[in-house]
């Protein structure tokens, strides 16, 4: 342990292989006890986490059947077995393709889509933290300080809420495509190009936001490259770059069609009132998760959905270290020019003085207070922008009369710490959504997002403007890299100091034991099953509908239309892929909610429901009277017998009728 933290022999480093090793380490610590039941556990609930399931053992199955020879299963991928008749119902939701890729050697060697999610799932953390380890490590030299960026970002408590959205937890891409970048425009190799280009494909087929929401950065980022290195006439370079986005764009496009199309078919669009309210608030950044064994019940600034987006303490500790470190080494070098001409430099001493204020003003604005006293000045704001816009002003003006102030932004620009800032900044305003408040209180009716959801195609699909959070986590933990740096190489026993602090970091996220198989009680139905089984240990029932002719079987399940039994049956229908007009995702389609209006009680509207369910092409029914709380479900089998269906199996109280 004291080579580790003090020894400075390269074969005392953590080089990736070891980081990847200690990062699996902690992932298994910070998701326990999942590791005790891999194979037959899901972490979180058994909620959004089985509809991804389903989607994964989709897609892998699709992918199987190609890979032996059905060359047709591709041609069927998007068109899914659930809200049967529709189709392209797989683009109802995330379509998980890259985890998918990821997830095949292990679901076709096992057949167990559970333990193939949850290797899937701690992957992600192990991932996110390689890939930052590189991208730190790359940016800093220094191996310590990598893998403290890594523990930040992958560890973050952003995470701990998200357990049930494996597409969020999915962003380790994101810094394998800034590696990458920083690669090419160090040593100019294709290689690392041809890299970047596939973390970009890979993040973007992993998430729907975050193809949106990382690939402007990575523009910015690029653009940030040139300019530093002052590459704008570089013919070579601009060839290579485009060549990199035209096939990322071409490995992207195929993914985005379906959901295009399901968008002019009138499916896909999301309110402004349901964005605004998956929106952040300024003070969900001082929201702990409820999770959190240290902060939980301490740090709940503002509580909302999705807005528990805490960066820890340690982290944004590391964070101001690099930013003035930046700051500091930046305004060093500015100090060889003249503040400014004699007569200008009254003026220049003004405008500091104004752009000061206006910050003040701006803080005040952000805090939620609204007002402050400077000795006998008060000032009272409300409002964001007339702020920002006078401290634009101020800022422009300050650079036309002061070259010192040139200077000392020429110098911070350049550098990568800057960049991360601006960046985390950046990605915070935006997870403000269409408006931006502070503990609920309105302080701009326009964030920048709004611009986003009224102009760029695809943005008024996404509901959770607040998932930007992870970008901030992205690049707070590039500038925590350098902070760390900045302190391993400043003090004696910088490296402990540095591990202390991420582990800290990862302390202040910490969660475990973590709730598995959550499931929420009904009001009106019994308690769903506490657990699902994978694959042979499936119910009976739904191993009995795999021996059912393929093509020729439609599946309709009762109770219908309740979310937590939808859900299972959705996941299920793994065992048998036959149609189903049940079903769960992120939309719902018209038919669905028409059957629903006589198939969630079908006792009610007897005839009319039977006339329903012969027109919707069922050819199976499946009555579970075990989900029921009386004998609602007894009754069901005798009005589906009373008009003409017949019983064909029992399992438990899992009776199957056939319709036809």
């Amino acid at each position: 342990m004291r080579d580790l933290l003090h020894g400075t022999s390269k074969r005392q480093e953590i080089g990736p292989a070891a980081a990847t090793v200690l990062y699996g380490a902690v992932a298994v610590a910070f998701t326990w006890p999942l590791a005790l039941g891999l194979a037959r556990d899901i972490p979180s609930d058994l909620g959004d986490p089985l509809l991804n399931a389903w989607i994964l053992a989709w897609d892998a199955d699709r992918l199987l059947r190609f890979f032996s020879g059905d060359v047709g299963a591709l041609r069927e991928f998007w068109n899914a077995n659930i809200f049967y008749p529709e189709p392209l119902t797989l683009a109802y939701s995330e379509h998980l393709f890259a985890q998918a890729v990821q997830i095949l050697p292990v679901y076709a060697l096992t057949g167990n889509v559970i333990l193939s999610y949850n290797v899937l799932f701690l992957s992600t953390f192990v991932l996110s933290g390689l890939g930052m380890y590189l991208w730190v490590r790359e940016l800093t030299a220094s191996p310590r300080a990598a893998f403290a960026a890594g523990l930040i970002y992958a560890f973050a408590a952003y995470r701990v809420p998200q357990f049930s959205h494996i597409q969020v937890l999915s962003s380790q891409w994101m810094p394998f495509v800034l590696y990458g970048l920083r690669r090419y425009f160090d040593g100019r190799r294709r290689r690392a190009l041809a890299g970047t280009g596939a973390a970009l494909v890979a993040q973007n087929l992993s998430n729907g936001y975050f193809l949106l929401f990382f690939a402007p950065f990575v523009v910015a980022y690029a653009l940030f490259e040139i300019a530093a290195r002052k590459l704008w006439r570089d013919r070579r370079m601009w060839a290579s770059l485009s060549a990199t986005a035209a096939a990322v764009a071409a490995l992207t496009l195929p993914f985005l069609l379906p959901y295009l199309e399901l968008r002019d078919a009138g499916l896909g669009a999301r309110s402004l009132n349901e964005v605004k309210s998956f929106s952040a608030d300024v003070f969900s950044y001082w929201t702990a998760p409820s999770q959190s064994r240290l902060w939980g019940h301490v740090i709940r600034g503002y509580s909302k959905p999705e807005g528990e987006l805490f960066p820890t303490i340690a982290a944004l500790m590391l964070g101001v270290v690099a930013i003035a470190g930046s700051l500091s080494v930046a305004w060093s070098r500015a100090r060889t020019s003249p503040a400014s001409s004699p007569r200008l430099r009254p003026v220049a001493s003004l405008l500091v003085g104004a752009a000061c204020v206006a910050a003040l003003s701006l803080a005040i604005v952000f805090s939620g207070n609204g007002f402050a006293q400077i000795g006998p000045l008060p000032i009272s704001v409300r409002t964001v922008w007339p702020i920002a816009r006078v401290l634009t002003v101020i800022l422009v003006l300050l650079l036309v009369v002061s070259p010192r102030a040139r200077s000392f932004t020429r110098n911070w620009s350049g550098d990568v710490v800057a960049f991360a800032a601006l960046a985390a900044i950046a990605a915070f305003l935006l997870s403000l959504g269409p408006e931006m408040r502070t503990e609920g209180r309105l302080i701009a009716e326009a964030g920048p997002y709004s611009f986003l959801y009224w102009n760029v195609p695809g943005f008024d699909g996404l509901r959770v403007p607040a998932r930007y959070a992870m970008l901030v986590m992205l690049f707070l933990a590039t500038a925590a890299g350098y902070g760390a740096s900045a302190i391993e190489r400043r003090y004696r026993h910088g490296g402990a100091i540095v591990l202390v602090l991420a582990t800290l970091a990862v302390a202040e996220s910490f969660a475990a034991p973590i709730a598995l198989n959550g499931t929420l009680e009904d009001t009106r139905y019994a308690t769903p099953p506490a657990r699902v089984y994978a694959a042979d240990e499936a119910p009976e029932v739904y191993r009995y509908l795999r021996t059912l002719p393929t093509p020729g079987t439609v599946v309709v399940e009762f109770p219908f239309g309740e979310w937590a039994y939808e859900l299972r049956y959705v996941f299920y229908s793994t065992v048998h892929w036959h149609p189903l007009l049940n079903g769960y995702s992120g939309h719902f389609p018209l038919s669905y909610n028409l059957n629903a209006v006589h198939l969630r009680h079908p006792l009610d509207s007897g005839d009319a429901t039977w006339e329903a369910l012969m027109k919707s092409g069922a050819t199976h029914a499946i009555v579970h009277s075990a989900y029921y709380r009386d004998d609602e479900g007894m009754k069901i089998g005798k009005w589906l017998v009373q008009h003409g269906a017949t019983q064909v199996a029992n399992f438990d109280g899992d009776r199957v009728f056939a319709l036809r």
